[in-house]
C-alpha cells in the first residue's frame, strides 16, 4: 500500500528534530528528545544521576528543579512519575531569538514540565504553592543572600519533603586522583577542611572561576548550618566529589 503524500518519513523528522536542538547554542544538559537525537549538552547526567541518588519513582509528587537550566533534571522527574513539574531560572542567561533549551527539548518530547522565569527570592506558596520534592542543584554558590535563599526553599517546601541538593564548597585542601587510584577511591579527588567550624568565603568579583554570578563559597560544614537554620535535617550525605557536595535533606515539621 503506497504511503500517504502527506505523511513525513522518518528520517526526515529526526533531521527537523536535529535542526531544532542544532538552532540553540546553549545546551548544558544531554537531553533525549526523540528520535534517536540529544542535545549536545556538557555534563555528564549519568555520573550526576547517581550522585545524586534522586527517587526512582515520584509518582503523585509535586517537583520543583531550582536553576533548571535546560530541563534534563526537569524532566528526569517527570519520566519517574511526577504530576506535575516546575522549573525556575533566570531566563536572560538562556535566551535565544526568544525561545531557550528547556521549551524547546519540552516542545520536543511532549513533555508538560513547565518553565518560570523566576528567582529564588521571588518563591512564595501563595503564588508557587508546596512541592513534595526540591532539586537544587549548583545553585548556592551563585546566591548573594543564601539564607534568604534557603528560607525560601522552606516555605515552598512540604513539612517532610525532599531536597536534593548539590553545591559548590570551598576547602582549604584538596587533593585530585587520577587513573587507578581515582577508580580505587570511588571518586575524583579528595578534601580536607582545617577546621570544622562553619565557614563561608564571599567572592565581591570574580575571584570564583573568573564569574562574576559566584558569591560565595561555603565548607561543608556551613551548608549543613544554613540548612539546619533554616528547618532542614540532613538526612543523606551522599559526599563530595572534587569541589562539590552532594546530599538529601528534608524539611522539619514546624
Amino acid at each position: 500500500m503506497a504511503e500517504p503524500c502527506n505523511a513525513v518519513s522518518q528520517p526526515a523528522a529526526d533531521g527537523a528534530i536535529r535542526a531544532e536542538v542544532d538552532g540553540h547554542p546553549t545546551w548544558r544538559h544531554r537531553i533525549d528528545v526523540g528520535g534517536g537525537v540529544f542535545t549536545p549538552g556538557g555534563e555528564d547526567v549519568a555520573t550526576e544521576l547517581a550522585r545524586l541518588a534522586l527517587p526512582d519513582r515520584l509518582d503523585g509528587k509535586r517537583v520543583l528543579d531550582v536553576g533548571c537550566s535546560d530541563g534534563f533534571y526537569s524532566f528526569t522527574a517527570e519520566d519517574r512519575g511526577a504530576t506535575e513539574v516546575v522549573g525556575i531560572d533566570d531566563l536572560s542567561s538562556l535566551m535565544v531569538e526568544g525561545r531557550n533549551g528547556f521549551a524547546i527539548a519540552k516542545a520536543l518530547r511532549g513533555s508538560a514540565a513547565e518553565f518560570r522565569d523566576r528567582s529564588i527570592y521571588d518563591l512564595d506558596p501563595a503564588t508557587d504553592g508546596t512541592f513534595d520534592a526540591v532539586w537544587f542543584l549548583n545553585v548556592l554558590y551563585h546566591l548573594e543572600h543564601p539564607m534568604v535563599g534557603f528560607r525560601n526553599l522552606a516555605r515552598v517546601i512540604k513539612p517532610g519533603g525532599l531536597l536534593v541538593m548539590k553545591t559548590y564548597v570551598h576547602q582549604d585542601v584538596r587533593v585530585w586522583l587520577r587513573g587507578p587510584l581515582a577508580r580505587w577511591a570511588g571518586r575524583d579527588a579528595v578534601g580536607f577542611d582545617v577546621g570544622r567550624r562553619p565557614r563561608l568565603w564571599f567572592y565581591p568579583h570574580s575571584e570564583l572561576s573568573n564569574d562574576p554570578t559566584n558569591w560565595v563559597g561555603p565548607n561543608v560544614a556551613c551548608v549543613d548550618a544554613m540548612l539546619d537554620a533554616a528547618g532542614f535535617d540532613v538526612t543523606r550525605n551522599l559526599g563530595v566529589h572534587g569541589d562539590r557536595y552532594y546530599l538529601h535533606a528534608a524539611r522539619r515539621h514546624d
